[in-house]
Protein backbone atom coordinates (compact mmCIF):
# COMPACT_ATOMS: atom_id res chain seq x y z
CA UNK A 1 0.00 0.00 0.00
CA UNK A 2 0.85 3.43 -1.04
CA UNK A 3 1.30 6.88 1.21
CA UNK A 4 0.33 9.77 -0.03
CA UNK A 5 1.32 12.97 2.06
CA UNK A 6 -1.54 14.30 5.09
CA UNK A 7 -3.59 16.71 3.94
CA UNK A 8 -5.97 18.97 6.08
CA UNK A 9 -9.00 17.84 4.15
CA UNK A 10 -10.40 15.11 2.28
CA UNK A 11 -13.47 15.09 0.39
CA UNK A 12 -14.51 12.26 -1.02
CA UNK A 13 -17.27 12.34 -4.09
CA UNK A 14 -16.49 15.59 -6.94
CA UNK A 15 -19.85 16.09 -7.59
CA UNK A 16 -21.50 19.60 -6.65
CA UNK A 17 -21.64 19.23 -2.98
CA UNK A 18 -18.17 18.21 -2.83
CA UNK A 19 -16.64 20.42 -5.26
CA UNK A 20 -18.44 23.60 -3.61
CA UNK A 21 -16.73 22.71 -0.63
CA UNK A 22 -13.27 22.32 -2.32
CA UNK A 23 -13.82 25.78 -3.59
CA UNK A 24 -15.10 27.55 -0.68
CA UNK A 25 -12.52 25.90 1.32
CA UNK A 26 -9.31 26.63 -0.67
CA UNK A 27 -10.39 30.44 -0.94
CA UNK A 28 -10.85 31.25 2.83
CA UNK A 29 -7.81 28.69 3.51
CA UNK A 30 -5.18 29.10 0.64
CA UNK A 31 -2.39 27.47 3.08
CA UNK A 32 -4.28 24.39 3.78
CA UNK A 33 -3.68 21.48 1.90
CA UNK A 34 -7.11 20.38 0.15
CA UNK A 35 -7.67 17.36 -1.98
CA UNK A 36 -10.67 16.50 -3.24
CA UNK A 37 -11.19 12.37 -4.90
CA UNK A 38 -13.54 11.39 -8.05
CA UNK A 39 -14.46 8.07 -8.75
CA UNK A 40 -15.23 8.94 -12.67
CA UNK A 41 -12.92 10.68 -14.78
CA UNK A 42 -14.48 14.25 -14.63
CA UNK A 43 -16.23 16.21 -11.50
CA UNK A 44 -19.55 17.08 -11.76
CA UNK A 45 -20.61 13.77 -13.62
CA UNK A 46 -23.25 14.85 -16.52
CA UNK A 47 -25.82 17.70 -15.66
CA UNK A 48 -27.09 20.92 -15.95
CA UNK A 49 -27.98 22.85 -12.64
CA UNK A 50 -30.24 25.47 -12.47
CA UNK A 51 -30.68 27.91 -9.40
CA UNK A 52 -32.18 31.21 -8.82
CA UNK A 53 -30.30 34.63 -7.76
CA UNK A 54 -32.71 34.58 -4.67
CA UNK A 55 -31.20 31.18 -3.45
CA UNK A 56 -27.94 32.25 -3.05
CA UNK A 57 -26.62 34.56 -0.19
CA UNK A 58 -24.31 37.98 -1.80
CA UNK A 59 -21.06 36.25 0.43
CA UNK A 60 -21.21 33.38 -1.82
CA UNK A 61 -21.34 34.45 -5.61
CA UNK A 62 -17.86 34.74 -6.04
CA UNK A 63 -18.04 30.97 -5.60
CA UNK A 64 -20.33 30.20 -8.01
CA UNK A 65 -19.99 33.16 -10.78
CA UNK A 66 -17.29 31.39 -12.41
CA UNK A 67 -18.97 28.13 -12.55
CA UNK A 68 -22.08 29.49 -14.60
CA UNK A 69 -22.83 28.84 -18.00
CA UNK A 70 -25.83 30.36 -18.82
CA UNK A 71 -27.89 33.30 -17.60
CA UNK A 72 -31.49 34.57 -17.66
CA UNK A 73 -32.74 37.69 -16.02
CA UNK A 74 -36.02 36.61 -15.12
CA UNK A 75 -38.00 33.40 -15.91
CA UNK A 76 -41.74 32.44 -16.76
CA UNK A 77 -44.38 29.81 -15.71
CA UNK A 78 -47.42 29.08 -18.24
CA UNK A 79 -50.30 26.89 -16.74
CA UNK A 80 -53.38 25.86 -17.95
CA UNK A 81 -54.97 28.94 -16.20
CA UNK A 82 -52.49 31.86 -16.41
CA UNK A 83 -49.20 32.67 -17.06
CA UNK A 84 -46.44 34.82 -15.37
CA UNK A 85 -43.03 36.42 -16.03
CA UNK A 86 -40.97 36.55 -12.38
CA UNK A 87 -38.50 39.25 -12.19
CA UNK A 88 -35.89 36.56 -10.55
CA UNK A 89 -32.56 35.69 -12.24
CA UNK A 90 -32.38 31.77 -13.20
CA UNK A 91 -28.82 29.95 -14.32
CA UNK A 92 -27.42 27.30 -15.26
CA UNK A 93 -23.95 25.64 -14.35
CA UNK A 94 -22.60 23.04 -16.70
CA UNK A 95 -20.91 20.02 -15.57
CA UNK A 96 -18.05 19.80 -18.38
CA UNK A 97 -17.34 24.03 -17.31
CA UNK A 98 -17.71 22.59 -13.37
CA UNK A 99 -14.82 20.62 -14.30
CA UNK A 100 -13.26 23.05 -15.63
CA UNK A 101 -13.57 25.69 -13.41
CA UNK A 102 -12.50 23.61 -10.63
CA UNK A 103 -9.28 22.03 -11.92
CA UNK A 104 -8.35 25.59 -13.21
CA UNK A 105 -9.38 27.12 -9.49
CA UNK A 106 -8.27 24.85 -7.15
CA UNK A 107 -4.27 24.41 -5.87
CA UNK A 108 -2.03 21.84 -7.94
CA UNK A 109 -3.03 18.14 -7.36
CA UNK A 110 -5.90 18.98 -5.04
CA UNK A 111 -8.10 17.40 -7.68
CA UNK A 112 -7.67 13.76 -7.94
CA UNK A 113 -10.06 12.19 -10.51
CA UNK A 114 -10.35 8.55 -11.47
CA UNK A 115 -10.05 6.93 -8.20
CA UNK A 116 -12.29 5.75 -5.84
CA UNK A 117 -12.64 5.48 -2.60
CA UNK A 118 -12.83 2.16 -1.22
CA UNK A 119 -12.72 2.74 2.61
CA UNK A 120 -13.24 5.89 4.58
CA UNK A 121 -12.48 7.19 8.47
CA UNK A 122 -13.14 10.53 10.16
CA UNK A 123 -9.66 11.08 9.09
CA UNK A 124 -8.44 8.86 6.73
CA UNK A 125 -8.86 7.04 3.03
CA UNK A 126 -8.07 4.50 1.14
CA UNK A 127 -8.25 4.17 -2.97
CA UNK A 128 -9.20 1.63 -5.10
CA UNK A 129 -4.84 1.34 -6.29
CA UNK A 130 -3.90 0.65 -2.60
CA UNK A 131 -3.46 4.06 -2.03
CA UNK A 132 -3.73 5.23 1.60
CA UNK A 133 -4.48 8.80 2.62
CA UNK A 134 -4.54 10.63 5.82
CA UNK A 135 -6.41 13.90 6.54
CA UNK A 136 -6.78 15.92 9.77
CA UNK A 137 -10.66 15.25 8.16
CA UNK A 138 -12.71 13.67 5.83
CA UNK A 139 -16.15 14.36 4.17
CA UNK A 140 -18.11 12.19 2.81
CA UNK A 141 -19.76 13.81 -0.23
CA UNK A 142 -20.27 10.73 -2.50
CA UNK A 143 -24.05 11.19 -3.33
CA UNK A 144 -27.23 9.45 -1.26
CA UNK A 145 -26.90 6.96 1.97
CA UNK A 146 -30.07 4.34 2.39
CA UNK A 147 -33.09 5.80 0.86
CA UNK A 148 -34.81 3.20 2.63
CA UNK A 149 -34.72 4.79 5.64
CA UNK A 150 -36.66 8.14 4.04
CA UNK A 151 -40.20 8.20 2.98
CA UNK A 152 -40.03 9.53 -0.52
CA UNK A 153 -41.27 10.49 -3.90
CA UNK A 154 -39.48 11.45 -6.79
CA UNK A 155 -39.14 14.69 -9.05
CA UNK A 156 -37.87 12.45 -12.43
CA UNK A 157 -36.12 14.31 -15.91
CA UNK A 158 -34.88 13.89 -19.01
CA UNK A 159 -33.06 16.78 -20.89
CA UNK A 160 -31.66 17.54 -23.58
CA UNK A 161 -29.73 20.21 -25.72
CA UNK A 162 -31.52 20.99 -28.85
CA UNK A 163 -29.72 22.41 -32.21
CA UNK A 164 -32.69 23.63 -34.04
CA UNK A 165 -32.48 23.99 -37.77
CA UNK A 166 -33.95 27.50 -37.33
CA UNK A 167 -34.73 29.96 -34.48
CA UNK A 168 -36.82 29.56 -32.01
CA UNK A 169 -39.33 32.14 -30.19
CA UNK A 170 -38.54 31.26 -26.92
CA UNK A 171 -37.32 34.98 -25.75
CA UNK A 172 -37.08 33.84 -21.63
CA UNK A 173 -36.46 30.96 -19.57
CA UNK A 174 -39.59 29.04 -18.60
CA UNK A 175 -38.76 27.01 -15.53
CA UNK A 176 -42.50 25.53 -15.64
CA UNK A 177 -44.12 24.90 -19.51
CA UNK A 178 -47.34 22.94 -19.19
CA UNK A 179 -48.36 21.16 -22.36
CA UNK A 180 -52.03 21.74 -24.07
CA UNK A 181 -52.62 17.81 -23.39
CA UNK A 182 -51.88 18.29 -20.13
CA UNK A 183 -53.72 15.37 -18.33
CA UNK A 184 -53.66 17.79 -14.64
CA UNK A 185 -50.66 15.38 -13.58
CA UNK A 186 -47.70 16.39 -11.70
CA UNK A 187 -45.63 17.29 -14.73
CA UNK A 188 -44.01 20.22 -17.07
CA UNK A 189 -41.54 21.14 -19.25
CA UNK A 190 -38.57 23.70 -18.66
CA UNK A 191 -37.39 25.82 -21.16
CA UNK A 192 -33.90 27.34 -21.64
CA UNK A 193 -33.12 29.39 -24.42
CA UNK A 194 -29.32 29.26 -25.06
CA UNK A 195 -29.18 30.73 -28.75
CA UNK A 196 -31.39 31.74 -31.04
CA UNK A 197 -31.44 28.15 -32.57
CA UNK A 198 -30.27 25.84 -29.19
CA UNK A 199 -32.50 25.29 -26.51
CA UNK A 200 -32.40 22.89 -23.27
CA UNK A 201 -35.79 21.51 -22.80
CA UNK A 202 -37.00 19.19 -19.89
CA UNK A 203 -39.14 16.86 -19.00
CA UNK A 204 -40.53 16.89 -15.32
CA UNK A 205 -42.54 14.40 -13.45
CA UNK A 206 -43.33 14.01 -10.05
CA UNK A 207 -44.10 10.42 -8.94
CA UNK A 208 -44.26 7.91 -6.14
CA UNK A 209 -41.75 5.06 -8.27
CA UNK A 210 -38.35 6.38 -9.08
CA UNK A 211 -38.56 3.85 -12.65
CA UNK A 212 -37.84 6.31 -15.15
CA UNK A 213 -39.10 5.46 -19.34
CA UNK A 214 -36.25 7.57 -21.04
CA UNK A 215 -37.84 6.55 -24.33
CA UNK A 216 -41.04 8.06 -23.33
CA UNK A 217 -39.74 11.35 -22.08
CA UNK A 218 -37.76 11.44 -25.69
CA UNK A 219 -41.20 11.60 -27.22
CA UNK A 220 -42.66 14.08 -25.20
CA UNK A 221 -39.88 16.20 -25.63
CA UNK A 222 -39.98 15.82 -29.42
CA UNK A 223 -43.72 16.22 -29.41
CA UNK A 224 -43.47 19.75 -27.97
CA UNK A 225 -40.49 20.15 -30.73
CA UNK A 226 -43.26 19.28 -33.25
CA UNK A 227 -46.01 21.20 -31.50
CA UNK A 228 -43.87 24.12 -31.63
CA UNK A 229 -42.81 23.78 -34.89
CA UNK A 230 -39.11 23.04 -34.19
CA UNK A 231 -36.87 20.89 -36.62
CA UNK A 232 -34.15 19.34 -34.50
CA UNK A 233 -31.15 18.43 -36.10
CA UNK A 234 -29.17 17.52 -33.04
CA UNK A 235 -29.49 16.32 -29.81
CA UNK A 236 -26.18 14.98 -28.37
CA UNK A 237 -25.86 16.72 -24.67
CA UNK A 238 -28.65 15.21 -22.20
CA UNK A 239 -29.08 14.11 -18.57
CA UNK A 240 -31.40 11.97 -16.84
CA UNK A 241 -31.96 11.21 -13.31
CA UNK A 242 -34.86 10.94 -10.36
CA UNK A 243 -34.14 13.68 -6.83
CA UNK A 244 -35.46 12.16 -3.87
CA UNK A 245 -38.75 14.53 -2.90
CA UNK A 246 -38.98 14.40 0.75
CA UNK A 247 -42.41 13.38 2.19
CA UNK A 248 -41.47 11.61 6.09
CA UNK A 249 -38.82 9.44 7.61
CA UNK A 250 -35.98 8.83 10.16
CA UNK A 251 -33.04 11.34 10.05
CA UNK A 252 -31.17 10.17 12.45
CA UNK A 253 -31.37 6.54 10.74
CA UNK A 254 -30.83 7.74 7.48
CA UNK A 255 -27.14 9.90 9.06
CA UNK A 256 -26.19 6.41 10.74
CA UNK A 257 -26.25 4.50 7.15
CA UNK A 258 -23.02 5.93 6.07
CA UNK A 259 -19.72 5.62 7.98
CA UNK A 260 -19.03 5.49 11.31
CA UNK A 261 -18.18 9.23 12.78
CA UNK A 262 -17.40 10.21 9.35
CA UNK A 263 -19.05 13.95 8.12
CA UNK A 264 -20.88 14.19 5.51
CA UNK A 265 -22.43 16.73 3.25
CA UNK A 266 -24.93 16.62 0.17
CA UNK A 267 -27.28 13.96 -0.45
CA UNK A 268 -25.38 11.87 2.03
CA UNK A 269 -26.72 14.37 4.52
CA UNK A 270 -30.03 14.39 3.92
CA UNK A 271 -29.47 18.04 2.37
CA UNK A 272 -32.20 18.53 -0.39
CA UNK A 273 -35.44 20.79 -1.13
CA UNK A 274 -38.08 18.09 0.29
CA UNK A 275 -40.33 19.65 -2.89
CA UNK A 276 -38.03 20.30 -5.54
CA UNK A 277 -35.11 18.03 -4.79
CA UNK A 278 -32.47 20.91 -5.36
CA UNK A 279 -29.77 20.72 -3.68
CA UNK A 280 -27.38 23.63 -4.63
CA UNK A 281 -28.41 26.31 -1.75
CA UNK A 282 -27.85 23.50 0.86
CA UNK A 283 -24.28 22.60 -0.58
CA UNK A 284 -23.59 26.44 -1.13
CA UNK A 285 -24.44 26.49 2.76
CA UNK A 286 -22.71 23.45 3.72
CA UNK A 287 -19.54 24.89 1.77
CA UNK A 288 -20.11 28.13 3.53
CA UNK A 289 -19.86 26.58 7.19
CA UNK A 290 -16.78 24.45 6.45
CA UNK A 291 -15.53 27.04 4.97
CA UNK A 292 -16.19 29.14 8.18
CA UNK A 293 -14.23 26.31 11.05
CA UNK A 294 -11.43 26.69 12.10
CA UNK A 295 -11.36 22.97 13.49
CA UNK A 296 -11.21 20.19 10.54
CA UNK A 297 -10.44 17.10 12.51
CA UNK A 298 -12.66 14.39 11.73
CA UNK A 299 -14.40 15.12 15.18
CA UNK A 300 -14.97 18.40 15.02
CA UNK A 301 -16.60 18.19 11.09
CA UNK A 302 -18.65 15.42 12.05
CA UNK A 303 -20.37 17.07 14.81
CA UNK A 304 -21.20 20.18 12.80
CA UNK A 305 -22.41 18.71 9.65
CA UNK A 306 -24.45 16.84 11.58
CA UNK A 307 -25.81 19.71 13.25
CA UNK A 308 -26.71 21.44 10.36
CA UNK A 309 -28.76 18.71 8.76
CA UNK A 310 -30.38 17.37 11.35
CA UNK A 311 -31.22 21.26 12.62
CA UNK A 312 -32.44 21.40 8.38
CA UNK A 313 -34.55 18.19 8.64
CA UNK A 314 -36.00 19.33 11.93
CA UNK A 315 -37.25 23.25 9.92
CA UNK A 316 -38.91 21.37 7.23
CA UNK A 317 -41.64 19.37 8.20
CA UNK A 318 -44.40 21.86 6.12
CA UNK A 319 -42.09 21.17 3.12
CA UNK A 320 -42.53 17.36 3.61
CA UNK A 321 -45.87 17.82 4.32
CA UNK A 322 -46.51 19.72 1.18
CA UNK A 323 -44.47 16.82 -0.71
CA UNK A 324 -46.52 14.59 0.85
CA UNK A 325 -50.28 16.00 -0.07
CA UNK A 326 -48.81 17.63 -3.38
CA UNK A 327 -47.30 13.65 -4.93
CA UNK A 328 -49.27 11.42 -2.93
CA UNK A 329 -52.29 12.53 -1.04
CA UNK A 330 -54.23 14.26 -3.94
CA UNK A 331 -55.64 12.92 -6.72
CA UNK A 332 -53.36 12.94 -10.11
CA UNK A 333 -55.94 15.25 -11.71
CA UNK A 334 -55.62 18.35 -9.23
CA UNK A 335 -51.32 17.79 -8.40
CA UNK A 336 -50.66 20.40 -10.81
CA UNK A 337 -53.20 22.86 -9.63
CA UNK A 338 -50.72 23.26 -5.99
CA UNK A 339 -48.14 24.10 -8.17
CA UNK A 340 -50.39 26.26 -9.96
CA UNK A 341 -51.46 28.38 -6.62
CA UNK A 342 -48.29 28.65 -5.11
CA UNK A 343 -46.92 30.63 -8.55
CA UNK A 344 -49.46 32.81 -8.28
CA UNK A 345 -48.77 33.82 -4.58
CA UNK A 346 -46.50 37.19 -4.04
CA UNK A 347 -43.02 36.42 -5.87
CA UNK A 348 -41.16 37.30 -1.96
CA UNK A 349 -43.03 34.18 -1.03
CA UNK A 350 -42.26 31.95 -3.61
CA UNK A 351 -38.59 32.88 -3.14
CA UNK A 352 -38.81 31.76 -0.20
CA UNK A 353 -40.74 28.66 -0.19
CA UNK A 354 -37.71 27.64 -3.01
CA UNK A 355 -35.20 28.57 0.18
CA UNK A 356 -36.99 26.19 2.45
CA UNK A 357 -36.71 30.14 4.08
CA UNK A 358 -41.19 30.40 4.57
CA UNK A 359 -41.77 32.16 7.91
CA UNK A 360 -44.03 31.29 10.29
CA UNK A 361 -46.67 34.17 8.89
CA UNK A 362 -46.20 32.67 5.23
CA UNK A 363 -47.10 29.34 6.24
CA UNK A 364 -50.23 30.38 8.14
CA UNK A 365 -51.11 32.81 4.94
CA UNK A 366 -50.66 29.32 2.81
CA UNK A 367 -54.30 28.58 4.86
CA UNK A 368 -55.53 31.97 4.79
CA UNK A 369 -55.09 32.97 1.32
CA UNK A 370 -56.81 28.74 0.22
CA UNK A 371 -53.25 28.95 -1.37
CA UNK A 372 -51.37 25.28 -2.43
CA UNK A 373 -51.84 23.77 1.02
CA UNK A 374 -55.25 24.64 3.33
CA UNK A 375 -52.93 24.70 6.46
CA UNK A 376 -53.99 25.39 9.82
CA UNK A 377 -51.85 27.32 12.22
CA UNK A 378 -51.23 24.52 14.90
CA UNK A 379 -48.75 23.34 11.88
CA UNK A 380 -45.74 23.34 12.80
CA UNK A 381 -42.46 22.41 11.28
Amino acid sequence: MSQEGARNLAIIGGGLAGGLIALAASRAHPDRRILLIEARPTLGGNHLWNFLGSDILAADRPILEPLISYGWRNYGVVFPSYQRMLATGLYGIRSDRFDQVLRQILPPHAVLSGRAAVAIGPNWVDLDDGTHIDADGVIDARGAGDLDLLDLAWRKFVGYELQLAGPHSVRNARLIETGEDQDGGLGFFTLLPIESDKLFVEDVRYALDPALDIAEYAKRIFNLAARFGWKIIDSARGQAGALPIAMGGDFERYWRSGEDGVAKAGMRAGLFHPVTGASLADNMAVARLVAQLSDWSGEALHKALQDHARRAWKGRGFYRRFARQMVRDTPPAGQLGMLEALYAMDPAIISRFNRADLSLADRIGFGLSGGPMKLITTLKS
